[in-house]
């Protein structure tokens, strides 16, 4: 997966106030940013699981690492959690993020791999996470009034070029963009490395 997306020194944080703005737009009524903004990721996880995550069953994988009070009805904290706890949150209060939870730099790679590095309290993501948000925010119908500049798109895969300006709003057609290049989905267990 490649793309064109030019972002400032911190190339997770845009996104993610991205989706922190547009999950604000989805759920006015909820109340607390991180209710709004795992709720609104979770009910996304069919466009942010195959751009961000591929391979990987976001639904039911929980990752070993402690974040504050997890919104997931088992109480273990799932991708979305984590993404808020470590990278909304960290950006948001100007902070850098803890060791072990950088970013794996592995979306320029064209040989379509990506990388996730998990040790026991950490989980370094592919940055492909990045393209992962960006598509949920660009799909979401709270953005379809949005513009950027011409040129800028997203790619999925080898099979399709997201032109985001033709893919504002577009959240339900993206399902027969990841049917292009279908994979399985597969639960990470960590279950003993849960505390």
């Amino acid at each position: 997966m490649t793309g064109k997306v030019e972002i400032a020194s911190r190339p997770s944080c845009t996104p993610v106030f991205a989706i922190d703005g547009t999950a604000k737009k989805a759920f006015p009524n909820l109340a607390g940013n991180k209710i709004r903004f795992t709720k609104f990721l979770r009910d996304n996880y069919f466009i942010f699981g195959p751009m961000g995550a591929p391979g990987i069953d976001l639904v039911n994988t929980r990752f070993p690492v402690q974040v504050r009070k997890p919104t997931t009805l088992d109480g273990k904290p799932d991708i979305a959690d984590v993404i808020y706890e470590f990278h909304r949150c960290y950006h948001a209060h100007g902070d850098e993020l803890p060791n072990g939870f950088e970013l794996q730099r592995d979306a320029m790679d064209f040989r379509g791999i990506t990388t996730m590095v998990f040790e026991e309290g950490r989980a370094r993501l592919s940055d492909r996470i990045i393209f992962g948000l960006c598509a949920v925010a660009v799909c979401s119908v709270h953005n379809k009034d949005q513009s950027v500049p011409d040129g800028y798109f997203l790619t999925f895969g080898n099979s399709a070029k997201l032109v985001i300006n033709e893919w504002w709003g577009r959240s339900v057609d993206f399902p027969a963009i990841a049917a292009l290049e279908p994979m399985p989905l597969v639960k990470l267990a960590f279950a003993d490395w849960m505390k």
